[in-house]
């Protein structure tokens, strides 16, 4: 089977034709490396857990942003593959057909090398949120959750990092302030938590003018989520409670 991976040295690019012999069961992840060991040992990509829990793979295959260590060669193959593309405040209809596996790099982050990007901005806007909790109270007692308060976070919480959210999201293509879907969708994980104690700090971090308020609320970041983490709930569910708490401002 034939691979066409896009190379690039963060200036110019190109696409490269490799032929893969694939194997049963064999993931995109493992005929990139088949490539590497037998063809040319310069393919660049990034990697780690090798089970769809590290991230890392993120990439776009097939025009859709996908985990290449659980996308699987057999499930792709002769695909026809009609998807959404960033277009300033449009969309561009992206499409794929034929016989070979086409493997890009992830969109709406700066490119390295090949199919490794640059996930600082993602992290930037991360950091932005402060994810983490914060508990004035110190106490040496557990603090406990019923299972009922666990449930409510439990699908943001699963979150793996992997960028496929925001290499999906059209707003973060054409505005790179734009928090991001994984980022609110990680405040909201902890704004949901009954253990923490700054929620109105966390309303003012997401009610910017590059926070939830950006959002176009198209749910491409749900659709790609390998993890089912659904951001678009998130932003829509702060944007309820920031109507609300400034009503409540307004009569305090």
């Amino acid at each position: 089977m034939k691979f066409r991976i896009k190379r690039s040295d963060g200036e110019g690019s190109h696409f490269d034709v490799f032929d893969v012999k694939v194997k049963p069961y064999m993931s995109v992840l493992e005929a990139l490396f088949q490539i590497q060991d037998e063809q040319d040992s310069s393919l660049s990509f990034r990697y780690s857990c090798r089970g769809a829990v590290c991230g890392s793979c993120a990439m776009l295959i097939n025009k859709k942003q996908r985990l290449a260590c659980r996308t699987q060669v057999s499930e792709i193959a002769g695909e026809t593959v009609l998807s959404p593309g960033a277009f300033g405040a449009f969309a561009r209809p992206l499409i794929k057909t034929g016989e070979d596996i086409l493997v890009e790099p992830l969109p709406n982050l700066p490119v390295i090398k090949d199919l490794i990007v640059d996930w600082e901005p993602f992290f930037e806007h991360y950091r932005k949120i402060k994810p983490w909790l914060n508990d004035d109270e110190h106490s040496e007692k557990e603090k406990l959750m019923t299972q009922s308060d666990v449930r409510k976070v439990d699908s943001f919480a699963a979150c793996i990092l992997c960028c496929i959210c925001y290499g999906a999201c059209p707003v973060a293509a054409r505005d790179k302030d734009f928090l991001g879907p994984a980022a609110l969708a990680k405040a909201w994980r902890f704004y949901a938590d009954t253990r923490n104690k700054n929620a109105e700090e966390i309303l003012s971090r997401v009610d910017t003018v590059n926070g939830v308020w950006k959002c176009d609320e198209v749910y491409r970041c749900v659709e790609v989520c390998p993890k089912k983490v659904p951001p678009t709930n998130a932003i829509t569910g702060f944007m309820r409670r920031i109507i609300m708490h400034r009503i409540k401002m307004i009569f305090r």
